[in-house]
């Protein structure tokens, strides 16, 4: 009977140890199989990260071939249309540049009959405006008289014959001085202009001075020869209707000059 219950102790005992080393065998496999588990769990992950920066390596290199795509495209756009710019540009200036030429002519035209010229230096600022806004053409246009441009100038051949007209009243009121003088001073300049001396043309008489102004004019110095008449004349009674005849003649001098200016400007983009 005691052998049976010792037996039996024996048994139970044996059985507990089976069931507590059945129990830490199933418990080390949970650990271990969870252990499994979050390796396994920590390679996806680091294989979703490398898949990622992959892709995003992809993407970026894709979007950086079509930034350059983009780039090389707006660079010839840009090409294309600075050479559009530039053919329209030229075909602009280039018929600017005729118009500077018709208006030159025009001008010519209008100063060799001495008519107003307002019409054809509007014309001409127009067609600056297509080739050079800052000219100095447009000083020169602008520093023109008002009255040249209303009303237009004598030529150079009214001049010379204004100047003709002139003579007596130099030859006479030359020889008096400014403020007039008495009729015995008239009287002898009066002789004295009808009597025609020879004179060094260099030196100081009347007679050299009109031969002085005479060959300037006809050299077309307009202005020394406005220049040389008032010089000449300046504390006599001729002074005022010599500075008249200066004062036109000044005139005429500058729109010649421009007109000079317009042809060298325009000949020379012509041919630049």
């Amino acid at each position: 009977m005691m052998l049976l219950q010792e037996l039996k102790k024996e048994k139970m005992k044996a059985a507990a140890a089976v069931k507590e080393l059945q129990e830490k065998t199933e418990q080390k496999l949970m650990d271990e199989l969870q252990r499994k588990d979050e390796e396994a769990s920590q390679q996806v992950e680091k294989v979703q990260e490398l898949a990622k920066a992959e892709l995003a390596a992809a993407l970026a290199k894709e979007k950086a071939s079509q930034i350059e795509q983009i780039a090389e495209a707006d660079l010839n756009i840009d090409a294309l249309c600075m050479a559009f710019y530039a053919r329209s540009e030229e075909a602009r200036q280039s018929h600017s540049v005729h118009k500077l030429a018709l208006g030159t002519l025009a001008l010519e035209e209008a100063l060799s009959s001495g008519s107003p010229i307002r019409t054809e230096v509007d014309q001409l600022r127009k067609s600056l405006e297509g080739i050079d806004k800052d000219s100095l053409l447009e000083l020169a246009l602008s520093s023109l008289p008002e009255d040249v441009l209303k009303y237009g100038s004598d030529t150079q051949m009214e001049l010379k014959q204004k100047f003709n007209s002139l003579k007596a009243t130099v030859r006479h009121f030359g020889l008096i001085p400014s403020g007039g003088g008495g009729i015995l001073t008239h009287a002898v300049a009066h002789v004295a202009s009808n009597i025609k001396v020879e004179e060094d043309p260099s030196g100081d008489g009347l007679e050299s001075l009109i031969s002085r102004v005479e060959d300037l004019i006809v050299g077309g110095d307009l202005t020394a020869a406005a220049d040389a008449l008032t010089g000449g004349l300046q504390g006599t009674a001729a002074e005022e209707a010599a500075a008249e005849w200066a004062k036109q003649a000044r005139k005429r001098a500058i729109a010649e000059q421009t007109l000079t200016l317009l042809h060298s400007y325009a000949s020379s983009i012509t041919f630049s």
